[in-house]
């Protein structure tokens, strides 16, 4: 199946991530907020309004990666009419990537294309590090294998749970002061969030270099990605795509083994 158009579908726990592909490269991205409460008519609205946008009626095929599994039923609803072909969910293990995880089902969607389109960019040892909601920072070794890594919370739930779990702590929105001692509680808590938070990725990365090697590349991806890269004790490298572009390598994997059909 040649995908001339290929929708992508990123439904994660804070906004959801939306790129079309056509002609080798990505030539829209679209993001909207996480809403459960939201038919999916609703969904269906916003996502044909986008096509309209970019001047596309059907696509080829979409394909779907999912944290949020109240919602995946209903996207799954919403490709079904927005593609010549049935929608693709992203469930691990396989598309050319294996997976010592068990059960392999329960890794998470996110973290699994991520690694995907990782560990095809790099072809070798790789740490990928996720930052958004949640840290994740997993390893992927040769031959292709998805080992396994850590989670943590994010900035925003280290901010939430500060305030939610004391009486007299106030909600800060996580930022990176560029104090390093704070002078009042508002600033004490953002020193906190921001710099524990560096603090605790560059730690769980340090630990998986001593199961992969110091000399393992990092791949940075994450709607914090861009915000601690200059703070972080290594380099890494900036994809903002990530995601999407593991969906993308997942839909052209399985389309390789699929007749070619013309819409």
């Amino acid at each position: 199946m040649h995908l001339r158009h290929l929708l992508a579908i990123d439904i994660g726990n804070t906004h959801i991530k939306i790129g079309l592909h056509a002609e080798g490269d990505w030539q829209h991205e679209w993001r909207m907020s996480t809403d459960v409460t939201r038919t999916a008519d609703e969904y269906r609205l916003f996502l044909r309004g986008f096509l309209q946008e970019a001047g596309v009626g059907l696509v080829d095929q979409t394909v779907i990666a999912s944290v949020v599994p109240l919602l995946t039923p209903a996207f799954i609803r919403v490709a079904e009419t927005l593609s010549y072909h049935a929608p693709l969910e992203i469930v691990p293990p396989g598309y050319g990537l294996e997976v010592a995880y068990r059960p392999p089902e329960s890794l998470g969607a996110d973290r699994f294309v991520n690694a995907l389109a990782a560990w095809r960019k790099l072809q070798g040892n790789v740490v990928v590090v996720g930052v958004g909601t949640t840290a994740t920072i997993d390893a992927v070794a040769m031959p292709g294998v998805f080992l396994g890594g850590s989670i943590a919370p994010g900035p925003h739930l280290l901010a939430n749970a500060l305030a939610q779990g004391t009486a007299r702590l106030p909600l800060v929105p996580p930022n990176i002061p560029e104090v390093l001692i704070g002078q009042s509680t508002q600033q004490a808590i953002a020193v906190g969030v921001g710099h524990g938070f560096i603090g605790m990725v560059n730690e769980l990365v340090f630990r998986t270099w001593q199961m992969l090697g110091s000399q393992t590349p990092v791949v940075l991806t994450g709607g914090w990605a861009r915000r601690i890269q200059p703070h972080l004790k290594f380099a890494a490298q900036l994809e903002p795509m990530l995601t999407l572009e593991g969906l993308r390598y997942a839909a052209e994997y399985a389309a390789t083994s699929s007749p070619a059909i013309s819409p």
